[in-house]
């Protein structure tokens, strides 16, 4: 048995990063919009399942389009057919699937919530922004669990994203094996 990695596993491992990179630059930018949304709007919309409902929106469209034009570009190379990447067909598909992607990182995200909170009686969710910058902030149990919590949704969806897209939608060309 060989120890050297073939050429077909190191385009995968180079594919799995760039999609890494990609996905936190979208989650970036999906948090910022969240946060500017939220800051922009919280005094005009004092409902707060609204106002939640307003920011994450524009934050997944924002880290949809952003996570779209870099997987086009730079993250998915080796594709069967470039062409098929502009229709609307394809561009329906990619967000449908962002959107079930988002799904389970929500889902993820509250049922951490709920476990947390029945099994330590901890809710995760009472952080501010600025709280962060509060060293005491560090030391709680509930900042933690709720990193630990957003660890596991950005990786269960991350999955699903990376799936979907490398079987579904970005499909490597069919080779002749002659073995």
């Amino acid at each position: 048995m060989s120890n050297q990695i073939s050429a077909e596993d190191k385009k995968i491992s180079k594919e799995i990063i760039r999609f890494l990179i990609t996905g936190c630059i979208c989650a970036l930018l999906d948090f910022l919009v969240c946060y500017l949304v939220n800051a922009l709007f919280k005094k005009i919309i004092t409902v707060e399942p609204i106002l939640v409902a307003l920011y994450t929106l524009c934050g997944f469209i924002v880290g949809v389009i952003a996570n779209y034009l870099l997987s086009n570009l730079w993250v998915f190379k080796n594709v069967e057919d470039k062409s098929k990447q502009k229709t609307p067909k394809f561009i329906i598909s990619f967000v449908l699937l962002s959107a079930v992607g988002w799904g389970i990182s929500f889902l993820t995200m509250y049922l951490c919530t709920i476990i947390f909170n029945n099994c330590f009686s901890i809710n995760i969710n009472n952080f501010s922004l600025t709280s962060i910058f509060d060293f005491k902030t560090w030391a709680s149990l509930a900042f933690w669990l709720f990193v630990l919590a957003f660890v596991l949704k950005t990786f269960f969806g991350m999955i699903w994203n990376y799936l979907s897209r490398k079987f579904i939608l970005y499909k490597a060309p069919k080779e002749n094996k002659h073995e």
